[in-house]
């Protein structure tokens, strides 16, 4: 990838607000649940896995953004979620079952399209999560290096 563009995408992650990044990521996994789906069309098998891997990263960078410690049962629900569809591409990608796509994009759909009814409430309540320093600092309150490249993924 051109140095010049994956610089441009780290500024552009690092500067958009954590909901519009979260919605990012959830319309990515849709439209890589469909870019398998059209591989199961197409009877592409390489199409079909690099779009599940896509999707794979994409749970991982959710379970491991979750606050257990603070989110509650429903972090742990979330989680729980998370994990089944996770199995549910390993079991479309490895026994190539296009059912197991359509419950993970059915699920994905309705998860997506409920964060942002949740972010546009949000927004009209006159928030944003830019300014929050619990989501820029870490707890020695210096700036996380540690976080992940997500441009990958959008």
């Amino acid at each position: 990838m051109n140095p010049y563009l994956k610089q441009y995408q780290q500024t552009q992650i690092n500067t958009t607000p954590k909901e519009q990044i979260l919605l990012m990521l959830y319309d990515g996994a849709v439209r890589f649940l469909k870019q398998a789906k059209e591989g199961f069309a197409e009877k592409n098998i390489e199409k079909i896995h690099n779009n599940i891997i896509k999707v794979q990263n994409i749970l991982i960078e959710f379970e491991t953004s979750l606050d257990m410690e603070n989110g509650g049962d429903f972090a742990k629900n979330l989680f729980g979620l998370y994990e089944f569809m996770s199995q549910q591409l390993s079991i479309a990608n490895i026994k190539k079952k296009e059912e197991s796509l359509d419950i993970v994009l059915k699920h994905m759909t309705e998860l997506r399209d409920t964060w942002r009814e949740a972010v546009k409430k949000f927004k009209s309540e006159g928030n944003t999560l830019l300014e929050n320093d619990v989501d820029r600092y870490n707890k020695t309150g210096s700036i996380d290096e540690n976080t992940r490249d997500i441009g990958e993924y959008i």
